[in-house]
């Protein structure tokens, strides 16, 4: 794929999360509007995806580090969100919105970007990947959640069957044992996967404009900013240590420096509603975080895609 094919694809992108941003500002759609495209992307089209890329991909032992490390960084960064929200001296609702929004990343913002710029190896790394973000965002962020709400009983079922019913784990499950058993989707079922792939980088992106939001007031500023330091910090360091020490090259690498940087999860918003903890600082986050990895992707793609 030559680099003014990827640069537009890359713009394409942008534009649609523009798109998704304008038809809620002139009031098309509301904010929550686009949970209902967030779940429609969750539980049809990305599990499509992981279903076309992994089943037909080639698979080694040494990729299992991958999910690893996003599994440590998510809890490093738990931690440190613990330790930075003290010292902020934050109400429990906001600590408790402060401390998960540092639980994994945001990694549905890498699909479309890495099947732009890398193709299937890249979308194929980032749902590998992904498998330990979730870990942390369905399990240590999920129990976190219950633990700053002042009106939630914590539940190890709840976060047990929160993981386990993970619809993209189990699409991508299955597409490993049809990797394994050189099982070739094709057909109606092979074309039906093909349809939903196709559209979800659209619904993903569209989705995300919804939800992003830049109206940030000032006392918000020092916690905003704290958050940002401190999660682009560590994520930096992630990433370097990527670069550094995985036997990887091209797609793969480069998609694994990328993945550390993305923004703060949806999850974030998800669990502050459900558990009555501060909504709209966890919508700031989550905005915020989306522009800054906004950038950093786009200079990433576009600038250095061919440096890995």
């Amino acid at each position: 794929m030559s680099d003014a094919d990827v640069t537009n694809r890359i713009i394409v992108n942008l534009l649609l999360i523009a798109v998704g941003y304008l038809i809620k500002r002139v009031g098309l759609v509301r904010r929550d509007d686009g949970r209902i495209l967030n779940r429609i992307v969750l539980y049809v089209t990305l599990p499509a995806v992981n279903l076309r890329v992994i089943s037909g991909a080639e698979l080694s032992w040494k990729l299992l580090i991958l999910p690893v490390i996003m599994f440590v960084a998510g809890l490093m960064m738990s931690r440190v969100g613990r330790w930075r929200g003290k010292a902020l001296d934050l109400s429990r609702p906001d600590m408790g919105t402060f401390v998960i929004s540092f639980c994994g990343v945001m990694a549905s913002l890498a699909y479309p970007f890495a099947e732009a710029a890398f193709g299937s190896e890249g979308v194929r790394t980032v749902a590998i990947s992904d498998l330990g973000n979730a870990l942390v965002i369905f399990g240590v962020a999920y129990s976190l959640s219950f633990r700053y709400s002042e009106n939630a009983d914590f539940s190890a079922w709840q976060i047990v069957k929160k993981v386990v019913t993970f619809f993209p784990l189990l699409a991508f499950l299955v597409a490993v044992g049809l990797n394994l058993a050189r099982v070739d989707v094709c057909g109606v079922p092979g074309r039906l996967i093909d349809e939903l792939a196709v559209v979800n980088s659209p619904l993903m992106l569209l989705s995300l404009g919804i939800y992003l939001d830049l109206d940030v007031s000032r006392s918000e500023f020092k916690v905003l900013g704290t958050q940002l330091l401190w999660k682009y910090g560590l994520g930096a360091l992630v990433s370097v240590f990527a670069l550094i020490a995985l036997p990887f090259t091209g797609a793969t690498r480069a998609v694994m420096f990328l993945l550390p940087l993305m923004p703060t999860s949806l999850s974030t918003l998800l669990y502050s509603v459900e558990q009555e903890l501060n909504p709209r600082l966890a919508a700031m986050l989550i905005s915020l975080t989306m522009v800054v990895s906004l950038v950093i992707t786009m200079v990433v793609t576009l600038g250095f895609r061919n440096a890995f």
